[in-house]
């Protein structure tokens, strides 16, 4: 478990401070505790996606022409 809180910190965030890691450990506990929730996730997602406005095509694609 251990391991995985390390994995997980590690490779989500560059450096951490001591001060929030109750924070960091809150967070990790929540997606470790409803990772199997495919439902809830799949439920939420089509909700924040029909709230969202919608995104023209040349805002989704600005990144790309930089490079």
């Amino acid at each position: 478990m251990i391991g995985n809180v390390k994995n997980s910190i590690k490779g989500t965030y560059h450096a951490i401070r001591e001060k929030h890691i109750p924070r960091y450990l809150g967070e990790f506990c929540f997606r470790f505790n409803y990772r199997f929730r495919v439902e809830d996730i799949f439920n939420t997602l089509i909700k924040c996606g029909a709230k969202s406005p919608p995104m023209p095509e040349k805002l989704l694609t600005l990144a790309e022409s930089r490079w």
